[in-house]
């Protein structure tokens, strides 16, 4: 089949020609639209549902509205878990579903339910399902704030004071409120910036949202003989425009309006409540009605000074660099319909990312076909052939985009890192097929046509099984599932799809190629000064060796067992931490902790931060976002830190060293303080609810008992050598006053339970009673006693409720009203509550897989859990210990696979088992660069490892091949086995050296994304150097032995016939 292909395209030149002439403009197209992202979407296949029930508690949240909505949810189809979260004033429920389930499918599926379990919710409560955005959908945050403006030019505006670029008139600051810019965002900026393609939502974060309240006097309501209820529904009542069809008149028709919205403050005063002694009794006669800001659970602080803004959330699917140019072309849009010195700051950009991620690559990527070629140069001496050899390179990566782009695979940095580390490897069948040529060319005298056919065949069908064994070692990649499978499916595919280009190209493309080009008088390859070099180091070592075989093997398994000591210290991770350059800064504050005093430290905070040198950017926000992807509580704090470049940074600092100042200046009693990237913590936290690299959740009944094994928990991973910051939730500590009516009292005055509870919702807590239209704005009115009436224990206790006899009696007398410590949140995982344990981990002093092993050893010694209660680890580990149960079981299968490979091409089990055996000594090279570079074993490293193994296999088979060639018919076997592997020895060593000096652009890299390339090139660069060692030296090592073996048995089977 290879060999009717090579003299296919050989005698159809023209054909083939213009086959790749098509596929260059076809790969080129494929490239500039192929979506471009940082890092693959490696969180959870997850949808969200988002209950939002004002003023209720956690307690209620989950045993009203959570608890009965998770029943109904579970048994989905493809369901994978489902955890709850039920806070002050809303709850969240994340159902995640396995990778094969469709991602619309599963909302489908969630609505049928959702509406089947409407039945059990509370009156007034409805779950709605959240964004179609999935972790990664945060590409863009802005600010809404003041800025500088010139009065007669108000549509230039500044971020800094100065003069005018115009007219040079001293600039003037806008000075525009926090609700007045909340309304901007609300009704003008959301929505304008929601109509950009791609976007799923925007959500508004910080600010005051405008509210019409009317602070009522209870007293004023008993000296007008009006009670509370009255007042809610004359309020409500006097908000509505109507329609009343139409009317004609002298032929026209009229369309008859009744216009009753309210408009104004004057408008809610005047609303009639009732009437005492014949005269009517107006709101303005028993409450203050002022505009006032709306309850809130979130803000927004920028460098010390409060702000409003906004989060853009990217749909699933969606390409992000386009839908942030889309953002940021709809704020030009919109920018002047803002009022003067009015801007939109951008302070979270998802571009720049991108930008330096598949940058960096790109610029790694065109080092590494720049050295490939030169290389090839040096060892061909020969230009046209080196070139031939090189068209190889970009024909190959476009072959890949052209793949990617219909198999939907964006470009980032594991796509385009797969291309990287396969750069090496895709010349090496075009080496071997140019070199061969080339090598027959100048020896032969058969017509040209026929001597390029002979030589492309002699190694075609090897070079063909080479790259097929190389993509089948690559297997165990795309069998990984979860974040890893994820993170490095695209990096597989990209790696395939390149070296099944590069197999193409070699038997059709490049034997075209060198009956066109290689022309005149070719030098035979031992007039190459390098090559003699070679041939005069390598003889002499492999005659060596042949004759002194147990010596030589004595060497190797020397060197084999010596290899253990680096294997065996060398740490373990999950993943190198990708950099994102943006820091994510989040103090977690006691649950008791109020707004106000959130606010005050995240504002201290920031300005510490702000004062670092370093620091170009500080913007921090408190509780949550208005969207259903935030399930942040109010004492929880996310503070984004830009930083400058690092050519800006004081000398001989480094990011972990930064970091370690930020937590040392930052240190505030009661503050546990965690460290992240914004990334790394939406896909953490969405995915397994832990936003550290490892968390430890306790499940049980009682929450004050998970609480207090948690608070334990703690304590003991406090003690292991690289814990940093380890914080166990306080759920329980929460301060509640709790009103417990006396149903016997209510009884005796004739009072409904339901009408104090009426009583205590409206008068303590408020009630939105209505919304105000003011053109495309919405504005919520709310009824609540005055401050002074009901913000003390004291103040409730004399709350009146109003009897059907017509008496007031105090709230005391219906009701225990007592102060209690209560739950701030309570989390949920397939109904079972729980508490989380963050555990943060210094990787630089030990691994995260050899931390998580000592940890929970500890735990099992020193912690006794009581029945009904169990413990579960979380967060990078659970990825780490999936990625390893995978390939224990795949990378057997796949070696056993190589080896039926093997056999198929060499019809001989001992030229298989001679490139498996030798597989473990290609090993050593990678262990000990790995060890002296400092590379911890991740899934990264073993992804490497993995390359490694399809490469040494490669250049063995060709080696193998020439060995079984040259040997078959001799008598001398020595001298066989060195005749066929001088033939070799240029080939294998310019593999060997394209393939290490081709990653070396990579090893040696320090922008964005190196952190992960790096580890995976390591295994790759230490392993070609043993693996060449290996095929020149001990393949016709142990070849010559098992041959000489099999000869000598078969001449003795022989003497005894005789």
């Amino acid at each position: 089949m290879i060999n009717k292909i090579i003299e296919y395209s050989l005698r159809n030149k023209f054909l083939v020609i213009a086959f790749f002439l098509l596929i260059i403009g076809w790969g080129f197209s494929a490239l500039n639209k192929t979506p471009i992202d940082a890092i693959p979407d490696i969180g959870e296949n997850q949808q969200i549902v988002f209950v939002d029930w004002p003023g209720r508690s956690p307690k209620d949240i989950e045993d009203q509205v959570i608890y009965p909505l998770t029943i109904n949810l579970l048994g989905i189809p493809g369901m994978k878990v489902i955890r709850s979260n039920s806070m002050f004033s809303f709850g969240m429920i994340n159902i995640i579903f396995e990778d094969w389930v469709d991602f619309y499918w599963s909302r489908t599926r969630i609505l049928e339910r959702l509406n089947f379990a409407q039945k059990d919710l509370p009156q007034g409560v409805f779950p709605q399902l959240g964004p179609d955005a999935t972790a990664l959908g945060q590409v863009f945050w802005y600010t809404v704030e003041n800025g500088y403006y010139c009065p007669d030019h108000p549509k230039l505006r500044y971020q800094e004071p100065g003069r005018c670029s115009e007219d040079g008139k001293e600039l003037v600051r806008s000075d525009y409120n926090l609700g007045e810019l909340r309304s901007l965002q609300d009704w003008y900026v959301r929505y304008q910036l929601n109509a950009a393609k791609g976007v799923s939502e925007v959500a508004s974060v910080g600010g005051f949202v405008k509210q019409y309240q009317i602070d009522v006097d209870p007293n004023k309501l008993l000296a007008f003989n009006v009670n509370l209820h009255s007042m809610f529904n004359a309020v409500r009542n006097s908000n509505i425009d109507v329609g009343a069809k139409v009317i004609e008149e002298g032929g026209a028709e009229f369309i008859v309006r009744g216009l009753g919205f309210i408009k104004s403050i004057e408008d809610i005063e005047d609303i009639v409540i009732g009437s005492h002694d014949g005269v009517p009794v107006y709101v303005k006669n028993v409450a203050e009605v002022i505009l006032g800001p709306a309850f809130r659970r979130g803000a927004l602080d920028k460098e010390g000074t409060e702000v409003t803004g906004g989060v853009v959330l990217m749909r699933y699917g969606e390409n992000p660099l386009k839908v942030i140019e889309g953002i940021k072309e709809k704020i030009k849009e919109i920018t002047p319909g803002l009022p003067p010195g009015v801007q939109i700051v951008p302070f979270y950009d998802r571009t720049h990312l991108i930008n330096r991620a598949t940058d960096n690559l790109k610029h790694t990527l065109l080092e590494e076909i720049i050295v490939a070629g030169v290389i090839i140069l040096l060892f061909l001496g020969h230009f046209r052939s080196s070139l031939i050899v090189s068209i190889a390179l970009p024909m190959g990566v476009l072959i890949s985009f052209l793949v990617m782009y219909y198999l939907k695979i964006p470009s980032n940095i594991m796509s385009l890192g797969g291309i990287a580390i396969a750069i090496g490897v895709m010349v090496d069948a075009g080496i071997v097929m140019t070199e061969n040529i080339s090598r027959h060319l100048a020896s032969s005298r058969e017509k040209r046509l026929t001597t390029v056919i002979m030589a492309s065949k002699e190694v075609g069908s090897a070079i063909f099984f080479a790259i097929l064994i190389v993509v089948v070692a690559f297997i165990p990649v795309f069998s990984l599932r979860g974040q890893a499978g994820k993170l490095f499916t695209p990096l597989a595919f990209t790696k395939t799809f390149a070296m099944l280009g590069s197999a193409v190209l070699a038997i059709t493309l490049i034997p075209v190629l060198c009956s066109l080009f290689l022309k005149g008088k070719m030098r035979p390859p031992e007039k190459n000064l390098l090559n003699r070099i070679m041939m005069r180091l390598y003889e002499p070592v492999l005659r060596f060796s042949l004759k002194h075989k147990i010596i030589v093997l004595l060497i190797a398994l020397i060197i084999l067992g010596v290899s253990y000591f680096p294997f065996s210290v060398i740490k373990s991770e999950f993943m190198p931490p990708l950099n994102e350059g943006d820091l994510l800064f989040m103090p977690v504050l006691l649950p008791g902790a109020s707004l106000t005093t959130v606010m005050d430290v995240m504002k201290k905070q920031d300005m510490i931060l702000k004062s670092f040198p370093e620091v170009e950017m500080v913007v921090g926000k408190l509780g949550r976002a208005e969207s259903p992807t935030d399930p942040a509580p109010v004492s929880m704090i996310e503070t984004i830190v830009r930083l400058k470049p690092k050519k800006m940074w004081r000398k001989g600092m480094t990011r972990q060293k930064l970091i370690n100042e930020f937590n040392d200046a930052l240190r505030i009693p009661g503050v546990s303080n965690i460290w992240t990237q914004p990334i790394r913590n939406r896909i953490d936290m969405l995915a397994t609810g832990i936003q550290t690299p490892i968390g430890v959740k306790v499940f049980g009944e009682d929450l004050e008992k998970i609480e207090e094994l948690a608070i334990r928990v703690e304590n003991i991973v406090r003690e292991i050598p690289g814990a940093r910051n380890p914080y166990a939730e306080r759920i329980g500590n929460k301060p509640y006053i709790e009103i417990e009516i006396d149903r016997k009292e209510a009884a005796r005055y004739g009072v409904k339970v339901g009408d104090i509870q009426h009583l205590i919702m409206t008068a303590i807590g408020g009630m939105n009673v209505t919304t105000t239209v003011e053109g495309r704005e919405r504005y919520p009115v709310r009824i609540r006693y005055m401050r002074e009436l009901r913000d003390s224990f004291e103040a409730m206790e004399r709350i009146f409720v109003p009897t059907p006899s017509g008496a007031q009696i105090p709230l005391s007398q219906l009701a225990v009203i007592k102060k209690v410590p209560g739950p701030a949140k309570i989390a949920g995982e397939n109904t079972m509550p729980y508490v989380r344990v963050f555990v943060d981990v210094n990787t630089d002093e030990v691994g995260i897989v050899d931390f998580v092993n000592q940890a929970q050893k500890a735990v099992r010694e020193k912690l006794d859990l009581p029945q009904g209660y169990y413990i579960s680890w979380s967060g990078q580990y659970e990825y780490e210990m999936q990625a390893r149960k995978r390939l224990m079981t795949v990378v057997p299968i796949c070696i056993f696979v190589i080896f039926l490979l093997l056999y198929i091409k060499f019809k001989t089990v001992s030229a298989a088992l001679i490139l498996i055996f030798s597989l473990p000594f290609a090993f050593v090279g990678g262990v000990w660069l790995q060890f002296l570079l400092g590379f911890k074993f991740s899934t990264a490293v073993w992804v490497g490892y993995i390359a490694l193994f399809g490469v040494a296999v490669e250049d063995g088979v060709v080696m193998v091949d020439f060995l079984i060639k040259y040997c078959r018919k001799s008598t001398d076997i020595v001298e066989s086995v060195v005749k066929a592997a001088l033939l070799r020895v240029r080939p294998i060593i310019m593999t060997t050296a394209t393939t290490i000096l081709a990653l070396l652009p990579i090893l040696m890299s320090t922008g964005t994304g190196s952190e992960i390339m790096k580890p995976i090139a390591a295994p790759t660069v230490g392993g070609m150097v043993t693996a060449t060692v290996l095929n020149l030296i001990l393949v016709p090592v142990v070849f010559s032995w098992v041959l000489q073996g099999r000869l000598r048995k078969e001449k003795d089977m022989e003497n005894e016939e005789e």
